[in-house]
């Protein structure tokens, strides 16, 4: 497996660094640490000679300090089982970050939270989200507290039954957590209206009045809907290869909120989805269900896609 950390050195990196620390991956997997220097040509303009001078020397130890910290925490993380190399890139982080993820062919990107608030934050987003919408493989966001990380991971598995969801099943199985972990398999079951499938339409009953009870059908719908939950939440469990404890839930209501509260109710460490969304221009307005949940999360949250046929990911 190919893993790319983003790094820059703030505590949510930190906490990154050691989410990463206390996960076993597949043996010979490898680990690029990717830290993204702001371009220097900008601090150059409208100066002095002399202050173009005293900014290039700055830089230039603020680039040896980089290297550094960077070596430090390859000598860290590195180990039998887990290749560490390091790459310092100058420009725009998201786009450099993304630029490396193709080259490289990576399988999974890992990224602490690190963005802009209120309004900047709305209109923007920040370099984790930016990496989110577009990365071509799976990204882990790392999230909270660290502290829990060497001894147990409680997990949320979100299950859909899309291809995605079955990716990031493949994920969960690729990756071993600490001895007492546990995971949770969840789904959620969306709440029915009144706009009737085709499938169900031959079915409908029309009484003596020539009327359809809508409320009947909605609640047939979601009956059946739940009973196809509950089908998915057992096949999933089935595919997991683990050993860890294994529980199950369902709830009932709008995707991204029921996984977030579920995320506060189970105490969750990470949550493992695949990714649901939209293309095009409602992407600009609208926001996904990973999107939101990732945003939001009180916990690292982890979104696959649909994994290409070179990912190497295996154990």
């Amino acid at each position: 497996m190919k893993i790319l950390l983003g790094v820059d050195f703030s505590r949510d990196s930190k906490t990154a660094i050691r989410f990463l620390s206390g996960i076993q991956f597949p043996a010979n997997s490898e680990l690029f640490l990717v830290h993204v220097k702001s371009g220097y040509e900008a601090l150059q303009i409208g100066h002095s000679r002399e202050v173009e001078k005293s900014l290039n020397t700055l830089y230039k130890k603020a680039i040896d300090r980089s290297r550094r910290n960077l070596e430090q925490i390859k000598d860290k993380l590195g180990n039998a089982r887990l290749d560490v190399r390091t790459m310092m890139k100058e420009g725009n982080a998201g786009k450099e970050i993304l630029s490396v993820l193709d080259q490289e062919h990576i399988d999974l990107a890992v990224l602490g939270t690190r963005g802009l608030s209120g309004i900047q934050r709305f209109l923007l987003g920040s370099v984790s989200e930016w990496i989110l919408q577009d990365a071509p493989c799976p990204v882990l966001v790392v999230r909270g507290s660290s502290h829990w990380i060497h001894r147990r991971i409680r997990v949320l598995f979100t299950t859909d039954g899309s291809t995605e969801a079955q990716a990031a099943l493949k994920f969960l199985n690729a990756l071993r957590f600490p001895a007492e972990s546990e995971i949770i398999v969840f789904h959620v079951v969306e709440g029915t209206d009144y706009r009737i499938v085709q499938d169900d339409f031959r079915e409908l009953k029309v009484d003596s009045f020539g009327q359809v009870d809508l409320a009947k059908v909605s609640q047939d719908i979601q009956s059946r809907k739940e009973i196809a939950g509950r089908a998915l939440v057992k096949e999933a469990k089935r595919g997991l290869i683990n050993r860890h404890s294994n529980a199950d839930h369902i709830s009932t209501g709008h995707a991204a909120e029921e996984i977030l509260k579920a995320a506060r109710r189970f105490k969750t460490n990470l949550i493992v989805m695949g990714s649901r969304g939209l293309t095009g221009i409602k992407q600009k307005f609208l926001e996904s269900v990973s999107t939101r949940v990732a945003r939001h999360a009180p916990c690292s949250v982890l979104v696959a896609r649909q994994l290409p046929k070179n990912a190497r990911i295996g154990l």
